[in-house]
């Protein structure tokens, strides 16, 4: 092999690992990106006057994701369910996942996460009580397109309603005598309009975009770490380039 295809094997084998390398990190740098725009949106929603969605956008929960949301309803407390391995504050706990049947636009079921119980470190089933008031409340809470999932070690059986489970899955709740919920979890706010201020549950979300912002980090990490490599990679190519000049031999693997 001449000197000058030496040369131009190495230019072409680097220059292609320079561009996957470099069109990977930027591929980091938009995830990132995308995430801290879903971030912003969060905050926005957060921070936002709640307001009562309309009948078109409940026949399309989907636009109500991330939204500050008004919502009257009745509690349907037998429907229940817990989210297990939910910690606060380093203790152990659950997330209370209520439905509220709304009449007004339209007849629906929203699920609720009303909030965070601690677990009783003597006996696991065993759930605190909290009131849950009867008749029309008002609940107001930022919408989520569902609680993040944890992972299931095992394949989740004999799920019951008033029961801990370790996700929530439609499909299981229906099929445990649930109502058909909007695909959507409202994450009720610290403070309620009217009835219920007081049910002992704790409504501090620290990881509502702690989960996010770690996500965020770790697209960052990836994309400097692909631009290291492609920095190695071109340092390399021009070495190898620089030997062949100088030397004339075969380059090394």
């Amino acid at each position: 092999m001449t000197t000058t295809k030496r040369i131009v094997a190495a230019a072409v084998v680097g220059a292609f690992g320079i561009w996957a390398t470099c069109a990977l990190g930027f591929w980091q740098l938009r995830r990132a990106a995308a995430k801290e725009i879903l971030q912003q949106q969060i905050d926005v929603a957060a921070t936002a006057t709640p307001t009562a969605p309309g009948r078109d956008e409940l026949e399309h929960p989907a636009s109500l994701v991330h939204r500050h949301l008004r919502l009257q309803g009745r509690w349907l407390p037998d429907a229940v369910v817990y989210l297990d391995n939910r910690p606060q504050a380093g203790q152990a706990g659950f997330y209370v996942l209520m439905p509220l049947h709304i009449d007004e636009p339209v007849q629906a079921d929203v699920l609720v996460n009303r909030g965070w119980t601690a677990r009783n470190m003597n006996d696991r089933t065993r759930i605190a009580a909290y009131p849950t008031a009867a008749g029309t409340v008002e609940v107001t809470g930022v919408a989520l397109a569902e609680e993040p999932r944890l992972m299931d070690l095992a394949r989740p059986t004999g799920r019951a309603l008033a029961g801990i489970w370790q996700n929530f899955d439609p499909g299981a709740y229906r099929t445990a005598g649930g109502p058909a919920v909007l695909p959507i979890v409202l994450r009720q706010d610290r403070r309620e309009v009217g009835p219920g201020d007081d049910d002992g549950l704790s409504r501090d979300w620290p990881d509502r975009n702690g989960a996010l912002q770690s996500q965020i980090d770790r697209h960052h990490g990836y994309a400097f770490q692909w631009f290291a490599l492609a920095t190695t990679l071109g340092a390399l190519l021009l070495y190898q380039v620089f030997r062949v000049i100088r030397h004339g031999r075969t380059i090394s693997p």
